[in-house]
């Protein structure tokens, strides 16, 4: 959590303009200016935000990590979807185990 938060500006700054592009990504074949508005727009934005994101990521995984649904190594040591250095990718593999009732 404290990593996220302090490397959140930083990091966010990167991937919400990564993360709005692998979303997109037909809109922005077919739409070539969305490059220019995702940097200039959502890039500031990303950096504003990014203490937030980077904090509620990293508080997410820090749990996750604890009950075992995630492994150290894809937090920390990977640019995969779990990676604290990804925190506007809000979606990510785990171990959970879904029980249905």
């Amino acid at each position: 959590m404290i990593t996220g938060t302090v490397t959140g500006a930083f990091t966010n700054a990167v991937d919400a303009p990564a993360e709005t592009y692998r979303q997109n990504r037909e809109g922005f074949a077919k739409h070539p200016i969305l490059f220019a508005l995702d940097a200039l727009v959502v890039g500031p934005v990303g950096l504003a935000t990014g203490p937030v994101c980077g904090l509620a990521k990293g508080l997410a995984l820090d749990i996750q990590w604890t009950i075992g649904q995630v492994n150290y190594g894809d937090a920390f040591g990977t640019y995969g979807p779990a990676s604290i250095w990804r925190p506007a990718t809000w979606e990510w593999p785990s171990n959970a185990e879904v029980k249905k009732d």
